[in-house]
């Protein structure tokens, strides 16, 4: 909770200046990786998008973690 007699605006101003930009990558079996780029040849998980439980499982698609690009297109052939 933020007490402040400042106006919200005047408080909130700049705070969404950094937009992350998101990529979906094809991932096999029919899923779909929402992923931002880091550099360097990584990505970090945003979001799967499936409609198999199964891919929800694989503890190396949860959100936050880091894959590299070389390992996914791998897996994905």
């Amino acid at each position: 909770m933020l007490w402040t007699i400042m106006p919200l605006e005047a408080v909130m101003e700049g705070s969404c200046s950094c937009q992350p930009s998101y990529s979906e990558l094809p991932w096999h079996n029919g899923a779909t990786l929402l992923v931002e780029p880091l550099g360097s040849g990584k990505v970090k998980v945003v979001r799967l998008i499936s409609t198999d439980p199964r891919h929800y499982l694989d503890p190396d698609l949860r959100p936050g973690n880091i894959l590299e690009l070389a390992t996914l297109r791998r897996t994905s052939q």
